[in-house]
Parts: structure tokens; C-alpha cells; sequence
């Protein structure tokens, strides 16, 4: 079953579940599995959301059955604005959340030049066994800025000559 996460009035995600009680970031993790980085991002996750008529969408599912969706606004070949919708575990929700703060401001090819070790480094480490949640964070950024260039690449190959 995948997961979803929302924001409680507190600014606290919280997972929904299917048929399953609401369940806290504070019942998910034990003290001492990960850093203050990585609980201040689980805690009050950042660009979470969608973007009504984005410049690019982007979306990827991971090894373990996560996925990823990135919504892109881009203005003068730089990313103004972006939000992520995780599905899936909080290692994932922190992944994504921090890689969209790496790439909010930069330009196009910058975003593309970060890596699953900047999103890792920015969430102060992770478990060995959650090392790809960074790299599908990564991996759907991608996919949101290759979507924008074939959007621009369409419209200028069917626009006059």
C-alpha cells in the first residue's frame, strides 16, 4: 500500500493510510536513527504540494515502491518554484523535500548536476538501506527538467520557421 502525506495544523506531516489510523513521524523513528536535519525536514517538510499549470512534471517509483512526483515552474532558464508529492516511507518525504530545496533558485543544468550525495549530505546521512530514496528524489528532477526541454523542443519544432 502506498503512502501518502499531509500536513496537520500543527505543520507536522502526517501519513495517511488507507484503512489505517493516522500515523505521526514521531511513531515512525527511534531516537538516535538520524540526524537533526533529517527530523527538522520529516517534522516541517518544505515544497510539498503541487503547482497548478507547472512548466514541467516529472515523476519516477523507486526500487522499494516509492515514488516521486515534481512539479516545475521555470523562469529565465531557472527553477522559481517547485513541489514534491511523495508516496511512500518518511526517508522518502525527507528525500525529496531536501532535494527541492538544493534545486529551488538554480538554473537547469545546475539542478542536473546534483547528485543522491548532495540530497544525503543535506539531510545529515542516511541508513545504508535508504540510500536510494536520495537517489529517486534525484532521479524525478531529472524527469521533470528532461519533460521541460522536450515541452520547448515540441514547440519550437512546430512553431514557424
Amino acid at each position: 500500500m502506498r503512502r501518502r502525506w499531509r500536513t496537520a495544523t500543527d505543520g507536522c506531516p502526517v501519513l495517511i493510510q488507507q484503512g489505517e489510523a493516522n500515523v505521526s513521524i514521531d511513531d515512525l523513528l527511534l531516537p538516535g536513527q538520524v540526524s537533526e536535519q533529517f527530523l527538522c525536514l520529516a517534522r516541517q517538510p518544505k515544497n510539498i504540494g503541487s503547482i497548478e499549470d507547472p512548466s514541467a512534471k516529472g515523476s519516477a517509483v523507486g526500487q522499494c515502491g516509492d515514488a516521486v512526483e515534481v512539479d516545475l515552474r521555470i523562469e529565465n532558464g531557472s527553477i522559481a518554484d517547485i513541489k514534491v508529492i511523495p508516496y511512500g516511507c518518511i526517508y522518502t518525504l525527507v528525500c525529496a523535500s531536501a532535494m527541492s530545496e538544493l534545486a529551488k533558485g538554480r538554473e537547469l543544468e545546475g539542478a542536473l548536476e546534483l547528485e543522491p550525495d548532495d540530497v544525503v549530505a543535506a539531510v545529515g546521512g542516511l541508513p545504508e538501506d535508504h540510500l536510494h530514496c536520495a537517489r529517486l528524489a534525484v532521479n524525478t528532477l531529472g524527469e521533470a527538467i528532461a519533460d521541460y526541454y522536450r515541452k520547448i523542443s515540441n514547440s519550437g519544432s512546430n512553431g514557424p520557421a
